[in-house]
């Protein structure tokens, strides 16, 4: 308990306080015979060239995640070719693409709460996770992080003013946007972070590799296990109506499954302060709740998530 809030702390302050905008770049190397990550930290050296900011030439090529897990956070890059998405990070094959508006330090939050999902823990199968990372990378799942929210954009009007994706096989592989908001207060962003990145891990990165984990087969183990929650009035799928109402039933799986998901997890991660927990939409707030009235959501927390993620 005391470590978990150690690790919650650490994260607020990280938030708070920000990260340089381009100066540390961290390399997690992980053998098979140690419980703790080796870390290096280097100071980047300023680069003249106003189009690139990394230390080092960009490698497009996949990485090969199978011998072991090398988790770094890149610098950020500046590349016109990926239309209106023209800086991202990249973090162990994740890339996180950023439209203009949105700051360097906020992107460097984002790129630090990933990099911190993926620490080592004695929990963590490094077969499992390279699955997970090979999977990440080769199949182009992206984070996208916009400003201030879609109507900044007009993204609910029939023009909106940026493209959906960055394009250059970033197209499919994504699920909802992360938004920096000026005013938001610390608590807040945490939370807009958090959720955003296990919409993307679970909606898209599990989703394409575990096929428990698919919201796409009605019969998938998920599903199942959030049926299980919508039965026993634990998890409210009520708000989501309308999205079937209006005939989009493949959004209202995607959508479902990816909430229910994000509230497992966060539960199991005892996040139950930091996210209002128990209210409307699920009715409880700790991992020994999850563990007694959700089996089947518990076993997939075990099996999978806790073997690959570790709570930032």
């Amino acid at each position: 308990m005391l470590f978990k809030k150690i690790s919650i702390l650490f994260l607020i302050f990280f938030i708070a306080c920000g990260a340089g905008e381009g100066d540390v770049e961290v390399t997690e190397n992980i053998s098979s015979n140690s419980d703790e990550p080796t870390t290096t930290t280097e100071q980047q050296k300023e680069n003249d060239d106003s189009t690139t900011t990394t230390i080092e030439e960009v490698n497009e090529e996949s990485e090969d995640y199978s011998s072991e897990n090398v988790i770094s956070i890149g610098e950020i890059v500046t590349d016109t070719s990926f239309r209106d998405y023209q800086k991202y990070v990249d973090v162990a094959g994740l890339r996180i693409f950023a439209l203009p508006e949105v700051s360097d330090e906020y992107m460097y939050k984002v790129a630090e709460t990933y990099f911190q999902m993926l620490q080592q823990g004695e929990n963590i199968d490094n077969g499992l996770r390279s699955r997970y990372l090979n999977t990440v990378d080769n199949e182009k799942v992206f984070q996208r992080i916009g400003f201030e929210g879609p109507e900044y954009y007009n993204f609910d009007s029939p023009n909106p003013s940026v493209d959906c994706c960055p394009g250059n096989g970033y197209e499919d592989n994504h699920t909802d946007f992360i938004w920096e908001y000026k005013d938001a207060n610390t608590i807040g962003t945490i939370g807009e972070v958090v959720e955003h990145l296990l919409h993307t891990i679970t909606g898209a990165g599990l989703l394409l590799e575990f096929p428990e984990w698919s919201w796409e087969d009605t019969n998938s183990k998920i599903h199942k296990a959030m049926n299980e929650a919508v039965e026993k009035n634990i998890y409210d799928i009520s708000s989501y109506e309308e999205i079937k109402n209006n005939g989009d039933i493949e959004g209202y799986n995607r959508v479902t499954v990816q909430e229910f998901s994000f509230w497992v997890i966060v539960t199991s991660w005892g996040y139950g302060d930091i996210f209002d927990l128990p209210h409307g939409e699920f009715e409880i707030s700790t991992i020994n709740e999850v563990r007694s009235e959700l089996p089947l959501a518990f076993e997939l927390y075990v099996d999978t998530i806790k073997k690959n993620l570790y709570g930032p």
